[in-house]
């Protein structure tokens, strides 16, 4: 991610801090700004996604190599991790596409994307039937933690932590991810 996407994203994030995304106007918002192809409020969500998976990878270079549901577990909750760092601003986004459901179908492809990341670090294969079978697994489980990530106000992330761990071993009884 190059220098200039990283510091749209992270203006875009301060803004959300005390803003709402539906005031940004995208004219004035992007002035000054070198990024290319920011065409609207969807490309400014896409690149905070692209910033915080670019932030993940940083942040899991030197994970332990384990087993998968446990490498999966650890990913999952870095991600939260790095989500809370900006959470005011990360549930403002949440709460602008829950009255706009269906600017969330423009997200999809980046978001999908964003959960083969995870499976790949986690050395899950994504390719073939099971591995797109498994990625739709990760993206439920990604998405049913988030609402309990956007309601746990803890700093420890204690309730997130646990759901995560319940939804993972409900999945572990219906599939293998070895």
């Amino acid at each position: 991610m190059n220098q200039n996407k990283i510091t749209l994203a992270k203006k875009t994030l301060q803004y959300l801090e005390k803003k709402k995304l539906r005031d940004i106007n995208l004219k004035n918002f992007l002035s000054n700004t070198k990024v290319p192809n920011m065409n609207n409020k969807i490309d400014l969500i896409l690149n905070i996604n692209d910033y915080f998976d670019f932030q993940l990878r940083k942040n899991l270079v030197n994970i332990e190599k384990s087993s998968q549901r446990d490498m999966l577990f650890e990913i999952m909750m870095a991600r939260y991790d790095i989500l809370n760092e900006y959470r005011t601003s990360v549930k403002n986004i949440i709460n602008y596409f829950m009255s706009r459901p269906h600017g969330v179908l423009k997200l999809i492809p980046k978001l999908i994307e964003s959960k083969i990341l995870i499976a790949t670090i986690a050395n899950i294969n994504p390719s073939g039937i099971q591995g797109v079978i498994k990625i739709k697994i990760i993206f439920a489980l990604y998405y049913l933690t988030l609402f309990t990530w956007f309601n746990d106000e803890n700093e420890t992330l204690e309730k997130t932590m646990s759901a995560l761990d319940k939804y993972l071993n409900n999945i572990e009884k219906v599939i293998k991810f070895s």
